[in-house]
């Protein structure tokens, strides 16, 4: 009865002990990868302070430099531009703006402090985190309405996304509903899309 009592006992220690073991085991390899993260974390640094340089440099180079106060009038006449041609392009003459409405202008927060111009909380909250190189650059958000066809509004975002829109923009989130359509026909969506504008500040 004693040996039995013995032999139990030591097979659930064994158990335990490989048990422990294989958790060593296992807490080791995530050690290994949590060194071998911290040893490349100064490339990483150095390759994002690269990507910012260029960011910098392809925003002061494309675009020329805007008066804030010709902010709003600049980008209406841009995004109607934009859409005129998208009409013309994709033969989907539903795609149009039904509203406009520009946010209050207020600057991007700049690293390490705590001071922004004046701009509704909402519209800060709508825009969203920049990256650094863009910090301090003035911004609106713009809640824009339009309807079009899906493929329409694809493209058109493509072609916000490869700066065709004369100024640099960001986009956090769309919200996309039927609106109208035939049957076997693509239906015409009615799109909300809040967006960062930056004021144009060439180099």
């Amino acid at each position: 009865m004693g040996l039995g009592f013995y032999v139990v006992d030591w097979s659930e220690k064994k158990k335990k002990i490989e048990e422990l073991q294989g958790q060593y085991q296992e807490k080791e390899e995530q050690k290994k990868r949590l060194e071998e993260d911290v040893a490349k974390l100064d490339e990483y640094e150095k390759e994002a302070e690269q990507l910012e340089k260029e960011l910098l440099s392809l925003v002061q180079s494309k675009f020329t430099q805007e008066e804030p106060e010709l902010f709003v009038a600049n980008y209406i006449a841009e995004i109607e531009r934009m859409v005129v041609g998208q009409q013309e392009a994709t033969g989907d003459y539903d795609f149009s703006i039904t509203s406009i409405t520009p946010g209050a202008m207020q600057a991007t927060a700049v690293a390490g402090g705590e001071e922004e111009k004046e701009g509704a909380k909402a519209d800060i909250e709508t825009a969203g985190a920049s990256p650094e190189a863009l910090q301090g650059f003035p911004t609106r958000v713009f809640q824009m309405q339009m309807k079009g066809r899906y493929a329409t509004l694809v493209d058109f975002l493509y072609q916000l996304g490869a700066l065709e829109l004369d100024r640099l923009v960001t986009i956090n989130k769309i919200s996309l509903s039927p609106a109208s359509g035939e049957p076997g026909e693509s239906p015409v969506l009615s799109v909300t899309i809040p967006i960062t504008a930056y004021l144009r500040q060439g180099g």
